[in-house]
């Protein structure tokens, strides 16, 4: 699609509309030009619109065409009007950039390889056209699509972009057609999530997780947030199996097990139609009752009530070796011990880093969607 087809009709002057006419008397320029008694280049700079029709030449129109001379005036007034208020080119591209970077963080896409480089404007149009899937952009209905997203808050909340995470999750919806999946099995689902806390623990626990979620028919990837959304995770429906997309926003272990047991308690007990869908991001400063209740289920798997109550009577003076003998008592990798402790601010941050790994570096590739730098 060409980006003329966005611009407004244009406005036609006098030169049209005197074309018209001779064509309806089979008048040749050298005719015309006789008849008014006018040379040939003053006529071709009337009928190319580049020269005011003065109250002489309406006069002069309108004997030689029978009409009044004031149809004649009215018709280049408008013109020249319309011709006053018309957008350049470069105006109307800077216009419809400026909406299309509104909406989509074009640096940071084009950093992640989601769209290619580009020169020139209709590059970006066609780039962005092809992202969409689309053969025009309605901004009205883009919008529109944001809308459930505005009531998101975040730690940086007047730096959240509601229009940049549905084109976040429209990519994740995009790359989930990528993946093969069997028929989804909600109790096979529903037995591998009570499990869940031993694989934490297991040698290559995260991939031999990922590997059951796939035959209970659920698609996992990793997709990397875009800024200014500060996702951890996703859940939603692509045709009739669901999709759980973790974002490596923190690449943590404890923060990819509880992305996965938060979108998962949100596809067992909250996805009820294929159009339901979950953007989440686990430091929102409010939360809806779902969102509570998603979090509450993440944590009865991931043995976070266990772990406070063993570990409490220790907090003022509690030792590595505390948090081991408590991850290995309730069967629970250390990482989130820590990471528990860690967000009910009874231990400081800075402790997160013990018994982590980069989480990123323990997923098989084929998981991988898009690199995270």
């Amino acid at each position: 699609m060409t980006t003329n087809k966005l611009r407004p009709a244009r406005k036609f002057g006098p030169g049209y509309f005197i074309r018209e006419q001779m064509d309806y008397r089979s008048w040749s320029q050298e005719d015309l030009a006789e008849v008014m008694g006018i040379t040939i280049k003053h006529l071709n700079k009337i009928l190319q619109d580049k020269q005011a029709i003065t109250l002489d030449m309406a006069k002069v129109l309108g004997e030689v065409f029978e009409t009044s001379p004031q149809y004649w005036l009215s018709l280049d007034a408008n013109y020249r009007l319309w011709l006053g208020s018309e957008k350049s080119e470069k105006e109307f591209h800077a216009e419809i950039k400026a909406k299309i970077f509104a909406r989509m963080p074009i640096r940071d896409m084009i950093k992640k390889k989601w769209l290619p480089e580009f020169k020139h404007f209709n590059e970006l149009y066609r780039s962005v056209l092809s992202y969409w899937q689309t053969d025009e952009l309605d901004f009205d209905a883009w919008d529109l699509k944001t809308l459930p997203l505005l009531a998101r808050k975040s730690e940086s909340f007047n730096q959240y972009n509601a229009a940049y995470t549905y084109t976040w999750y429209h990519k994740a919806m995009l790359t989930a057609q990528n993946y093969q999946a069997v028929t989804y099995n909600k109790e096979l689902l529903t037995e591998l999530y009570n499990s869940l806390h031993h694989y934490t623990i297991e040698a290559d626990g995260t991939n031999r997780f990922i590997h059951q979620l796939n035959r209970a028919g659920v698609i996992f990837f990793v997709l990397p947030h875009l800024q200014k959304t500060y996702l951890d995770g996703a859940a939603f429906y692509i045709h009739e199996n669901p999709v759980v997309v973790y974002t490596g926003r923190y690449k943590r272990i404890d923060n990819f097990w509880f992305t996965v047991a938060h979108e998962i308690a949100h596809i067992l007990n909250h996805m009820n139609s294929p159009e339901t869908f979950f953007v989440d991001n686990f430091n929102n400063e409010e939360r809806c009752d779902v969102e509570e209740e998603a979090n509450s289920i993440a944590g009865g798997q991931l043995k976070h009530n266990e772990i406070y109550n063993c570990l409490k009577p220790k907090i003022k003076y509690l030792s590595r070796q505390s948090i081991v003998s408590c991850a290995a008592q309730f069967e629970i990798h250390p990482a989130i011990v820590v990471g528990k402790l860690a967000h009910e601010k009874n231990i400081s941050y800075a402790n997160q880093n013990l018994f982590n790994e980069n989480v990123l570096e323990k997923i098989d590739r084929q998981y991988i969607a898009s690199e995270i730098k």
